[in-house]
């Protein structure tokens, strides 16, 4: 069972439980009758014969339990790909889940079912309608294993019911979801164009200092300010950029290079 098992299907777990516990005794008494009558006594008149026969039985109920849960599971995840009945059918139930599950319910019933033949005593109700006291032992006996396997179908439609999803909350996480999408979509805008009006003004700035390098009244800053932003230019260009002449552009460049070695 996972964190989202619903209240209503932790009481019907219980109340299945409860089911396999009272047949439990029933279906020990029948396998009991196969073992020896005489057996080790083991504690104030209870057997080894008898521990057996209760083991036995746990075991088979305690199979019907665990292969309920297991079918509720794979009826529960049954493929969406199936759509007709019949396929949804084959899936649910023509599966070794079902058939462990069917074996172990046709011993436990017609363990029970002769437990109710052997003890059961003719009712007033029975005997006034003239209804075959068959009927009373099947009612009462063999038919309450049968129960199991509607719990299977029970549990997973539980589960299905309880847990499928509100429209109008699926409607309303949508459009939420869809809101916080267009938020972060628009702070994300938000900061493109922060970052392109910065970029835009440090290279405004840049733009701004150059201009006042090359246009500026000292004429080496001019010269030296066109060759390291245009590195690859020949002096004479240079010379032209800042009216200066090629003998004082090349004399200049000199200079400047000595320094910065």
């Amino acid at each position: 069972m996972n964190n989202k098992t619903s209240f209503t299907t932790y009481v019907l777990w219980t109340v299945f439980i409860a089911l396999l516990l009272v047949l439990w005794p029933h279906t020990a008494w029948a396998f009991r009758q196969y073992e020896p009558a005489e057996s080790t006594v083991l504690y104030n008149g209870f057997t080894w014969a008898d521990l057996i026969s209760y083991v036995v039985a746990f075991a088979f109920e305690a199979s019907i339990a665990v292969l309920v849960h297991k079918l509720s599971k794979r009826i529960e995840d049954t493929p969406k790909r199936l759509k007709s009945w019949h396929e949804k059918l084959a899936y649910q139930y023509i599966n070794p889940i079902s058939f462990g599950l069917v074996i172990a319910t046709i011993v436990s019933g017609l363990a029970n079912l002769a437990h109710a033949v052997q003890f059961g005593v003719p009712l007033k109700i029975f005997t006034a309608w003239g209804i075959s006291s068959d009927v009373y032992s099947f009612a009462f006996g063999g038919i309450l294993p049968l129960v199991s396997l509607t719990f299977a179908n029970v549990l997973s439609n539980v589960v299905d019911d309880e847990e499928a999803p509100n429209p109008e909350l699926t409607t309303a996480n949508e459009t939420i979801r869809n809101l916080h999408k267009q938020l972060r979509d628009s702070e994300a805008r938000v900061k493109q164009s922060e970052e392109r009006a910065r970029l835009a003004e440090e290279r405004f700035n840049a733009i701004g200092d150059l201009v006042k390098m090359l246009f500026g009244e000292d004429k080496r800053q001019r010269i030296v300010a066109a060759h390291q932003q245009w590195p690859e230019l020949p002096g004479s260009a240079i010379a032209i950029i800042t009216g200066s002449s090629g003998a004082y552009v090349s004399e200049t460049l000199k200079e400047f290079q000595l320094q910065n070695n």
